[in-house]
């Protein structure tokens, strides 16, 4: 399980720098998409990540857009997530960047996304998964990822 404090920079990395440097191999992958609901409202902007089924497997990631929807990403290119039951993150943290120098707060509750309870299966052909989330409960704010970083280096380690 991804500690809290890795998780926000591996979704923020991720989704930044989602540009297939996986090997060229792609495993079996069942077509997800849906929408992310807090309390019967849209949830935009929010990162959704579903962790690889398998150890050593690489999430798949995906943003939501104005109305909550979002559809998974392997990796570029390639849609969807392997096939198996995977624990679900969904974040609407947004770590400084050059273009926004001011940090979006996080306002899901922890037991979607650091402490996250949610898990879903993905099958083969196209999955169809909402998440209707209930306020209430902790909100953890995340670390913010630590500066000073050489430039020109991808945090994922991809060249």
């Amino acid at each position: 399980m991804l500690r809290w404090s890795h998780l926000s920079v591996v979704i923020a990395a991720s989704l930044v720098t989602l540009v297939g440097c996986r090997g060229e191999s792609v495993p079996g992958l069942g077509r997800v998409t849906g929408t992310v609901t807090l309390d019967g409202k849209p949830v935009a902007d929010a990162s959704v990540m579903f962790e690889g089924a398998r150890s050593g497997e690489p999430p798949s990631l995906a943003k939501t857009d104005a109305s909550g929807n979002y559809e998974l990403y392997y990796s570029r290119g390639h849609k969807g997530a392997t096939f198996g039951e995977h624990a679900v993150y969904i974040s609407t943290f947004q770590a400084p960047t050059d273009e926004n120098p001011k940090a979006k707060p996080e306002t899901i509750p922890a037991k979607y996304n650091g402490k996250s309870e949610l898990k879903v299966t993905v099958k083969s052909g196209q999955n169809k998964i909402d998440f209707d989330l209930k306020s209430g409960g902790e909100i953890i704010q995340p670390e913010e990822p630590e500066t000073g970083k050489k430039k020109g280096k991808s945090v994922t380690g991809c060249a």
